[in-house]
């Protein structure tokens, strides 16, 4: 019988993909996790094979019973859905739960600590809660919780362009970056084939390892280059803001932009890493000509 691999939030976008890789793969049995199994996204998935579990995972209780019988874990948190001591007290559960079912291989999509990083300049709750998790786990080596552990740090999705970090409607990015400030970018759907490799490789990538997910580290001006070379659509640009002009923009977004202009999210040392791990990472330009973002949009040539 195939391994069993439990994934938790598994009709977004992260747990997604990974479901999506893990079916390619044909090596593992699947289980998702859901709030509402009902759902026309968990009904999808069903179809397709995967065993669907629903699980609050602000039970301990809920998730016990989800991770039995589980080779690995791929866990993960939502902040913009629950804020900071709820995140906490969710990826605790689940790290009890995955040590108590003696899961072998946790693999945790985490977030560099950013106090650490700026010397207690930059508290980013989105992050830190991911990191006090990582920490925990690090920390708990007599005996580790785990045989095998991973750490994912995801990029900046490229499908946040067409949300909220999308240009005006005349094509103009009016953000909060400095020209040589890198956005650690990559496309949502190429997580999964990451966590896979990372699953069937554990000797090379279980080890406690950092394994970033990031195509291309860009700045603002190389963004709009390449959206105007594959678009063909020249009024694309892009204009810095200063802190004064982002009056009103709450805390948390004023620090996170101010954490990509200072200290770049995700080194370029670990970035380097996806490409040992998995080396089909799509590009900017590929996913632009996938998607047709903004190719068939009006503009002057």
């Amino acid at each position: 019988m195939k391994p069993l691999i439990v994934v938790v939030g598994a009709t977004g976008r992260q747990g997604g993909s990974v479901i999506d890789a893990l079916i390619n793969s044909n090596k593992w049995t699947i289980r998702g996790l859901s709030r509402n199994i009902t759902s026309e996204d968990s009904q999808k998935l069903i179809a397709k094979g995967v065993e669907m579990v629903s699980c609050n995972i602000d039970s301990l209780d809920e998730c016990l019973e989800a991770f039995k019988k589980s080779y690995g874990v791929f866990a993960m948190t939502n902040f913009w859905e629950c804020g900071a001591t709820k995140e906490y007290e969710q990826g605790m559960n689940m790290v009890n739960a995955a040590r108590q079912q003696g899961v072998k291989h946790f693999i945790w999509s985490s977030l560099p600590d950013t106090m650490a990083i700026s010397n207690g300049q930059l508290d980013l709750p989105h992050y830190m809660m991911k990191a006090r998790i990582e920490s925990y786990i690090r920390t708990q080596q007599d005996p580790p919780l785990f045989p095998y552990t991973t750490f994912i740090y995801v990029g900046f999705y490229y499908q946040n362009f067409q949300t909220f970090f999308q240009p005006t409607p005349d094509f103009e990015f009016r953000v909060l970056l400095q020209p040589t400030a890198r956005l650690p970018l990559y496309d949502v759907h190429d997580t999964g084939p990451v966590v896979v490799q990372c699953f069937e490789h554990p000797d090379l990538w279980g080890q406690g390892n950092i394994v970033p997910i990031v195509a291309q580290r860009l700045t603002m001006d190389e963004i709009c280059e390449t959206i105007r070379c594959v678009t063909g659509n020249k009024k694309i640009r892009y204009t810095p803001l200063t802190y004064d002009q982002c009056v009103g923009q709450t805390k948390e977004t004023l620090d996170n932009m101010r954490w990509y202009n200072e200290y770049g999210d995700i080194e370029e040392r670990h970035a380097e890493k996806t490409k040992q791990v998995y080396n089909q990472m799509k590009t900017l330009a590929e996913w632009i000509k996938e998607t047709k973002w903004l190719m068939n949009e009006k503009n002057e040539q």
